[in-house]
C-alpha cells in the first residue's frame, strides 16, 4: 500500500495520457477491469464497434449505458491528478491569470480550492487574515506547497471540500442517498425528493467501505504472494525435470553401453574361435597322420589298404567337424547381432519416450505459469487502485470505487481454486529399462515370503480371475463376487491383504470373469468373458470406463486372456476365434493379429519387447509368436512333472518368461502346480519349481526393490508371494 503515498511531484506526464488519443485525459471514465480513457475516445470506440465496447488494452467487455461513455464511472483519482497538474504547470510556467477576488491579471501566488480560482499576493493574504474568509483557509494551495515537492495525494484531497449539494448547490453535501446511486445531499433533501431513501451519513459510508476494501485488499494481496511463491517453486521444478530427463537418459546410455561392450567382447571372440578353428583342426588331424604314417612305414605291405581307407575316413570326418565349428559360430554371431540390434532399438524407444514426455512437462508448466503470471498482473492493478483509495481524504472516491474494485478482486482470488499442476508428480517418468536378452537362471523361494488371506474376499468367498501389478508396487485383483449375483469386483490390495480400493459393479458393466492387465500410470486394463467388454479402471480414485468389444472389433466374441503394454500403447485382447484384438489408450482397434493354427485357444498371453507369449489351451503349450502372428518358437515343457495344462504366463524385470502349469484330475482340481522360467529369445527351458498345489493367476512385481512372483489362489482368497533371486 506504499503505492498511495506517492509524491505527486514524482507522477510522470505519460501517467495521465490516454493510451488512444496519446493527449492528457479530458473528462477520463474508467471501464470494470480499472483501464482508464477520455469519455470521447470510449465514444469513438463504441460507435466503430456498432455499440459494443471492449477494453483496448485486455479485451476484456463491458456492458454500454445508454447514453454512451457518459453513463460510465467518472475517474475521481485521476481527476484529482489532473487537476493538481494543471495547477502546478500555471505555477512553474509563471502564468498570469485573473486573480478571483481583485479580477487583476497578475502571477498567482497560491489557489484557493473553495473559491476555485488562483489568488494574487495581497487578496492571498486577506484570505489569511480576514475573519470572513476564514473558512477558505484549509483550501488554500500556496506556490511554497508547490515548490516544496513533497505534495502526496491524501495531502491534496484535503485541500478539496466536498461536493455540493446537487439540489442545493450552496449547501455543502453531508450525506449520501444510496438509493440514488451514492448521490450527494444535504439534510433539507432527506424531507423532499429523497424522503424515504436509504440515507447514510458521507463520512460514515466513506470509513466503512474502506474498511470493506482495505480488508479485501489484505486477502488479495495473501492471495497474490501465493501464486507468486506457486510460480517460483514452478520454475524450480522445470529445472529439476530437465535434470531428471538428462539423468535418465545418462543412465540408460551407461547401461547400453556396457551391454554393448560385452556383446563386442563376445563377438571378438566368436571370430577368433571361428579363424583359429581350422588350423587347430588340421594340427590335430595332421598329427594322427604322421603316427600312422610311422606305423604304415614299419608295416606297410600289410597295411597299406587300411591306411588308404582311414586316410579318407579322417579326411571326410575333418569336413564335417569344421562345416559343423562354423556352423556353431555363425549361429552365435547371429544371435550376439540380434541382441546388439535390440539394445540399440531399446535405447533409441526409451530416449524418445522420455523427451517426449519431458516436452509434455514443460508445455503444461509453462502455460500454468503463464496464467498465474496474468493473473498476479491483474492482482496488481487492483491492489495498487484500491490502495489510493484507502489512503484518499475524499470520502466520495471510496463511495463511488470501493464496491466495484472489491467486486473486480473477487474473481481474482476464487483463481486459486483452479488447480496448478501436479507438481509433486512433474519429474516422474516411465520406467524405462533394457530389456538385455541372455536371461540369467532365477531361483524361486522354496516357500512364499508372504502368505495372507486377502480381507473381504475371503471372508465372502469371493472368486479371482485375474491378478496384476504396477511399477510402483500397486496390485489390483479381478473376479466375480458370487455366482448368484454374478457381480464383478475391482480390488487394489497391498501385501499384508489389506485392501486400499474396492469397487463392485454390476453384470452390465463387468460379469464374474474379468481379467486384468497393468497399462501405464495408474491405470489397468480390464475385460470380461461373456458380455466382452473391454475398458481402463483407475487405481488411484477408481475411476473405470469401459466400451463394448463387439463396437471395437465389429464381431461378436468371448473374451479369455488380456495383455497390455502401455509404452507401445497397446492393450492386447485374446479370444477363442484364434485372433489377438491390439487397441491403443483410447479403446481404438489399431490392429489384429491372426494366430498361426496350431494356436486355437489362448487362456494366457503376455508381450515383452515385441513378441507374445501364449498359453495354448487346445495343444497344452506355451507358443512365442511376433505381432504379424509368425510362429517363433514353441517353448518346452516342464521337467519331470505331470503339470502339462499351461494357466497363465508372465514376464519379470530381466526379460524372463515364467509360466503356471497345472495338473487336473476328474473332478477338475488341481493338486499340483509348477513354474517353469523360459529364455525369451530362443525360448530354451531354465529351470522348473513346484509351488502350492492350488490353482490361480500368476504376475510378476518389483515390491521394495525384490523381483516376486504374485500368486492369488482363485477360491479361497489366499495371497501367495515367491521371491526370485538370481541363481549364482
Amino acid at each position: 500500500m506504499a503505492a498511495a503515498a506517492t509524491i505527486l511531484d514524482d507522477i510522470d506526464d505519460k501517467f495521465c495520457q490516454c493510451c488512444l488519443c496519446f493527449e492528457q485525459y479530458e473528462d477520463p471514465r474508467q471501464l470494470p477491469c480499472h483501464h482508464r480513457y477520455c469519455s470521447r475516445c470510449l465514444d469513438k470506440e463504441i460507435n466503430r464497434n456498432d455499440g459494443d465496447l471492449k477494453c483496448p488494452l485486455c479485451q476484456q467487455e463491458a456492458d454500454v449505458p445508454e447514453n454512451g461513455a457518459q453513463g460510465l464511472k467518472k475517474d475521481f483519482f485521476m481527476n484529482e491528478i489532473i487537476e493538481f497538474i494543471d495547477i502546478k504547470k500555471s505555477f512553474q510556467d509563471e502564468e498570469t491569470h485573473e486573480c478571483g477576488d481583485c479580477s487583476k491579471n497578475v502571477k498567482a501566488k497560491s489557489h484557493c480550492f473553495k473559491c476555485s480560482e488562483f489568488l494574487c499576493d495581497k487578496c492571498h493574504e486577506y484570505h489569511m487574515t480576514l475573519k470572513s474568509l476564514k473558512e477558505h483557509r484549509p483550501y488554500l494551495l500556496t506556490l511554497k506547497d508547490v515548490k516544496s515537492k513533497n505534495l502526496t495525494l491524501q495531502k491534496l484531497s484535503s485541500l478539496k471540500q466536498a461536493p455540493m449539494c446537487k439540489t442545493h448547490p450552496d449547501v455543502v453535501s453531508r450525506l449520501c442517498c444510496k438509493t440514488c446511486e451514492n448521490m450527494p445531499i444535504c439534510l433539507a433533501c432527506t424531507y423532499g425528493g429523497h424522503k424515504s431513501h436509504e440515507i447514510e451519513d458521507a463520512i460514515f459510508l466513506a470509513t466503512v467501505k474502506k474498511e470493506d476494501l482495505r480488508n479485501q485488499l489484505a486477502i488479495l494481496i495473501r492471495s497474490k504472494d501465493k501464486i507468486e511463491q506457486e510460480v517460483e517453486k514452478t520454475l524450480k521444478i522445470q529445472g529439476d525435470v530437465v535434470a531428471t530427463a538428462d539423468t535418465e537418459i545418462n543412465k540408460l546410455d551407461n547401461d547400453a553401453g556396457e551391454e554393448l561392450d560385452k556383446i563386442s567382447k563376445d563377438l571378438k571372440a566368436v571370430h577368433e574361435e571361428r579363424s583359429n578353428a581350422p588350423g587347430q583342426i588340421r594340427d590335430k588331424w595332421e598329427g594322427e597322420r604322421e603316427r600312422r604314417q610311422q606305423a604304415l612305414e614299419e608295416e606297410m605291405e600289410r597295411i597299406r589298404k587300411e591306411h588308404e581307407e582311414m586316410e579318407q575316413k579322417f579326411k571326410n570326418d575333418m569336413d564335417t567337424i569344421i562345416r559343423k565349428s562354423y556352423e556353431t559360430c555363425n549361429e552365435k554371431e547371429s544371435k550376439l547381432l540380434s541382441e546388439q540390434k535390440s539394445v540399440e532399438r531399446q535405447l533409441q524407444e526409451g530416449k524418445a519416450l522420455i523427451n517426449k514426455e519431458r516436452g509434455n512437462k514443460l508445455e503444461g508448466t509453462e502455460g500454468a505459469i503463464r496464467n498465474r503470471k496474468s493473473t498476479i498482473v491483474r492482482m496488481q492493478n487492483i491492489i495498487e487502485t484500491g490502495s489510493n483509495i484507502l489512503v484518499s481524504e475524499n470520502n466520495w472516491t471510496a463511495i463511488q470505487n470501493a464496491d466495484r474494485v472489491r467486486a473486480a478482486s473477487e474473481p481474482l482470488t476464487r483463481e486459486l481454486d483452479v488447480v496448478f499442476p501436479e507438481l509433486d508428480k512433474v519429474l516422474e517418468y516411465s520406467q524405462v529399462r533394457l530389456s538385455l536378452g541372455r536371461s540369467k537362471k532365477m531361483r524361486i523361494s522354496e516357500k512364499p515370503v508372504i502368505e495372507v488371506a486377502i480381507e473381504d474376499i475371503k471372508v465372502k468367498e469371493w472368486v479371482i480371475h485375474g491378478v496384476a501389478a504396477a511399477p510402483d508396487g500397486t496390485i489390483v485383483i479381478t473376479g466375480g463376487t458370487s455366482s448368484e449375483q454374478r457381480n464383478a469386483h475391482v480390488s487394489v490390495i497391498k501385501l499384508d491383504g489389506k485392501i486400499s480400493k474396492q469397487n463392485v459393479f454390476d453384470s452390465d458393466a463387468l460379469d464374474l470373469f474379468c481379467f486384468c492387465a497393468y497399462f501405464r500410470d495408474d491405470k489397468f486394463a480390464i475385460a470380461t468373458y461373456s458380455n466382452a467388454k473391454i475398458g481402463l479402471y483407475n487405481a488411484n480414485d477408481g475411476a473405470y470406463h469401459n466400451t463394448d468389444l463387439f463396437e471395437v472389433i465389429g464381431t461378436e466374441v468371448n473374451v479369455l486372456c488380456l495383455t497390455a503394454d502401455g509404452s507401445h500403447d497397446q492393450i492386447i485382447v485374446g479370444c477363442p476365434n484364434s485372433r489377438l484384438y491390439v487397441l491403443n489408450g483410447e479403446l481404438q482397434l489399431t490392429s489384429t493379429i491372426s494366430l498361426p493354427q496350431i494356436v486355437k485357444l489362448p487362456r494366457g498371453i503376455v508381450v515383452n519387447n515385441g513378441t507374445i507369449f501364449i498359453c495354448c489351451g487346445s495343444s497344452k503349450s506355451v507358443y512365442a509368436v511376433n505381432m504379424e502372428g509368425g510362429l517363433l518358437h514353441e517353448l518346452p515343457k516342464p521337467d519331470n512333472t505331470n503339470c502339462t495344462m499351461p494357466y497363465s504366463v508372465c514376464t519379470s524385470s530381466n526379460g524372463s518368461v515364467h509360466s503356471l502349469w497345472v495338473r487336473r484330475y476328474f473332478d477338475r482340481t488341481v493338486q499340483d502346480c509348477v513354474i517353469t522360467q523360459h529364455n525369451p529369445d530362443d525360448g530354451s527351458l531354465l529351470t522348473t519349481t513346484p509351488v502350492r498345489a492350488d490353482e490361480g493367476y500368476l504376475a510378476a512385481a518389483e515390491i521394495d526393490g525384490a523381483e516376486r512372483l504374485l500368486l492369488p489362489s482363485r477360491y479361497v482368497g489366499m495371497l501367495r508371494v515367491y521371491e526370485l533371486e538370481e541363481d549364482q
